[in-house]
């Protein structure tokens, strides 16, 4: 299936907003795809949650890729990018025209991609509320603007970068404990239980934890949990009371409070989509 861009972020449908001449912003539902970029174009892209697939990357080879919530990846103009996931995972991606890029990136085989500073994927998050809410098109500029400082920590060099993909798959089972366990609030999901998993020390898997995903483990559950509810109010069916049960919150309030802060809406008027 070809992933296209709808008007409205709701219900599975993705939304794209002009923002400028020549530069627009995507919120990319989570929803299975395959895809091509327009190589005419650059794009800045933020993954906010994490998604697996296969890619070919100005190559016909394919390669999986494991992108997890937090990463951020540029493609330069003249670059050819084929993506296909069997999933998807909601995504963040501002494009413009080549000529009108000011970045001074040259075409080329690389992507570079690597985990956003915390306080990006922050931005980011902002962006997609206004999005979901339908902002006016200044709110999101001023926020799309921001986000293209990201550019400039992909030029920043690399830090650890060996150290932390070597801890990626003793972390990726620390992902999917979270995912498992987040609709049962019974479950431990403090910082000692997720550290204690992985015999790490609580600091020492605090740090690695936020370099990996740009976020606290508290943050990424929280995140987890909201990704959950919003996937649940797609549904036709179920009371915001069993959504709120299902997604792990302590009550209906519980999630009524969350998803407002993070979205501006709440759970019933996310529920009922743009009138």
């Amino acid at each position: 299936m070809i992933r296209t861009v709808q008007p409205i972020v709701y219900h599975g449908i993705s939304r794209a907003t002009s923002v400028a001449a020549g530069l627009t912003v995507e919120l990319l539902a989570r929803a299975p795809y395959s895809a091509r970029d327009n190589p005419q174009r650059a794009s800045l892209g933020m993954a906010l949650e994490r998604q697996t697939g296969v890619h070919a990357i100005g190559t016909d080879r394919r390669e999986d890729f494991d992108t997890w919530t937090g990463t951020l990846s540029f493609t330069p103009p003249g670059l050819d990018v084929f993506s296909e996931s069997a999933t998807g995972g909601e995504y963040l991606v501002v494009r413009w025209d080549a000529a009108e890029s000011s970045d001074g990136a040259q075409a080329g085989p690389a992507r570079p991609q690597r985990t956003a500073p915390p306080a990006l994927l922050q931005q980011a998050l902002a962006l997609r509320a206004l999005l979901v809410c339908s902002a006016p098109a200044a709110q999101v500029q001023a926020r799309v603007q921001l986000l293209l400082v990201g550019l400039d920590a992909l030029r920043a060099p690399a830090r650890t970068a060996q150290g932390l993909a070597d801890l990626r798959p003793l972390y990726a089972r620390v992902l999917e404990r979270i995912d498992d366990e987040i609709g049962h609030p019974d479950e431990d999901l403090s910082l000692a239980a997720l550290s204690a998993s992985v015999q790490h020390t609580p600091l020492a898997f605090l740090r690695h934890f936020k370099q990996l995903t740009g976020m606290t483990p508290h943050a990424y559950v929280n995140e987890r949990r909201l990704q959950r509810a919003r996937h649940l109010l797609h549904a036709p069916h179920g009371t915001l009371a069993d959504v709120a049960a299902t997604a792990g919150y302590a009550s209906q309030s519980h999630m009524g409070t969350a998803v407002l802060k993070a979205l501006g809406l709440t759970p019933s008027a996310y529920r009922r989509g743009p009138r």
